[in-house]
């Protein structure tokens, strides 16, 4: 009697972290990104996982913390530069992407673009280059978001709105997405990228 309850223990956290692992793979994560450029570029950047436990802002804007590059003084300045590692052929490289973009092909029907929004607001300075850039930006947009609605899952239409200022030379952007996917999904894709960087020599 003892020996069966030990087992049957056993078994109950078996199942506990089968169960566990389960609902981590099955776990949403919520990638929502933000794009503003007004005279300055900003990006913010909020990741929603494991059920709302874990939460990651972000934000850059474009002429904030920059790092200044320190110049050498005293003897470190003298120092002889260490030799180059010996770089990876064009070969390599080209195996690298391939086994990647295959990856990241195979995950893209698992992603679930809630929203994707794009504003903006352009002029060249005159009427008739304006009328044309703007035309162009438009094709140039819908081009790639039918390239991009083919392999991932589009749950609303994409908004574009781009509006001429035909006396003024300017470009304000706001670009707004919302993209879902199961961590299950993004962790195979990662494991699939780090063999394939693993084996980029072979």
């Amino acid at each position: 009697m003892p020996a069966s309850m030990g087992f049957g223990w056993i078994g109950i956290a078996c199942g506990l972290c089968v169960a566990l692992c389960v609902l981590f793979m099955a776990a949403p994560i919520r990638v929502e990104v933000e794009y503003r450029r007004a005279g300055s570029d900003e990006i913010r950047a909020h990741v929603r996982a494991m059920y709302g436990l874990v939460r990651v802002r972000w934000r850059w804007a474009s002429g904030e913390g920059r790092v200044q590059p320190k110049r050498g003084r005293g003897p470190t300045a003298d120092r002889l530069p260490e030799p180059s590692r010996p770089s990876l052929s064009l070969n390599a490289w080209r195996s690298f992407a391939h086994r990647a973009l295959r990856a990241l092909d195979r995950m893209a029907p698992h992603v679930h673009v809630e929203e994707l929004q794009l504003e903006a607001r352009m002029g060249a300075g005159e009427s008739v280059q304006t009328g044309v850039l703007v035309g162009v930006c438009y094709a140039a947009i819908y081009t790639i978001l039918g390239w991009i609605g083919s392999r991932v899952r589009m749950h609303r239409v994409p908004t574009v709105s781009i509006a001429p200022a035909f006396q003024d030379v300017l470009l304000t952007i706001y670009a707004r997405s919302i993209v879902r996917i199961r961590t299950g999904y993004v962790i195979a894709a990662g494991l699939c990228m780090l063999t394939a960087w693993k084996r980029r020599a072979s």
